[in-house]
């Protein structure tokens, strides 16, 4: 579909969604897409647009406004705006980026986790390679009339969202496992079962405690001391669904010095107390 809007060049093209009530309520969806060629006269600007956009600048440069921040996206990079507030974006000269606006499930919660691992809605990802793809390849489907039904169309959008809150690089992933995080975690996994500090993680990671902390939870998205819980919490759920134990000597066993700080962990993020977990069927 070619594109007459003000600012949007030859070439340019743009294409519509509408969700279905099901989509709304259980998937990701989208609305509308587009691959633009742009010059100075392009200009958006909105108090409410109803949903996300996600974007990829293949040339040129892209000027971003949302709440008080103003970014400006490059030749590269990618982008997660929040078109439920008030927003404002231009190009700067002859631009190229392909964009889709997209909602529903927890797109807000994918939002607020890219903005905090980035440190704002623009940013350089290891993905964006993939994010361009995938955008293209979803316009490209309704370029050729290709139908993609919405479940699978929620699913190609899930995995632009999962990209733009993953800020490791894949390249750099270590298979034998000899980075930092991985030798943090394989300490906590053989030690659970004894009092444990930040101070104890950092040092198997030879890592101050701040920038471990830091690296770890950027890596696993969760905290050290969350990871050491959790270890603790699955072994826990072993012990009461393989053994006769009482619920005391599974606590002491996991790590916690008394039952109630055991109890009240489990019950915290389980939902239920040992007692009541161990007479579940799974």
């Amino acid at each position: 579909m070619l594109v007459h809007e003000t600012g949007t060049c030859s070439g340019s093209d743009l294409y519509f969604s509408t969700p279905s009530d099901y989509a709304r309520r259980m998937l990701f969806y989208m609305t509308s897409c587009g691959y633009y060629y742009t010059n100075y006269d392009y200009r958006i600007e909105r108090k409410d647009y109803h949903n996300y956009m996600l974007f990829y600048v293949s040339d040129g440069r892209l000027s971003l406004t949302s709440g008080r921040q103003t970014m400006v996206a490059s030749a590269g990079q990618v982008g997660f705006l929040n078109c439920h507030e008030p927003h404002e974006y231009h190009t700067i000269g002859n631009t190229e980026f392909v964009w889709l606006h997209l909602d529903g499930s927890n797109t807000a919660d994918f939002y607020q986790q890219a903005v905090r691992v980035h440190g704002g809605f623009v940013f350089d990802s290891p993905y964006a390679e993939q994010v361009k793809n995938g955008i293209y390849e979803i316009v490209f489907a309704f370029r050729n009339d290709q139908a993609i039904n919405e479940v699978r169309l929620s699913q190609k959008l899930y995995g632009l969202l999962a990209a733009m809150v993953d800020a490791n690089n894949p390249e750099q992933d270590r298979s034998d496992g000899s980075d930092p995080v991985s030798a943090a975690m394989r300490f906590i996994q053989a030690e659970y079962m004894n009092p444990i500090t930040l101070a104890d993680v950092a040092a198997c990671a030879n890592m101050s405690q701040y920038h471990f902390s830091r690296l770890f939870k950027k890596d696993c998205g969760y905290s050290p001391h969350e990871y050491l819980i959790l270890t603790r919490l699955n072994r826990a759920k072993h012990l009461l669904k393989t053994t006769e134990l009482p619920v005391k000597v599974i606590a002491q066993k996991v790590g916690y010095i008394n039952v109630s700080s055991f109890t009240n962990a489990f019950t915290e993020r389980v939902g239920i107390s040992p007692s009541q977990f161990r007479k579940y069927s799974i």
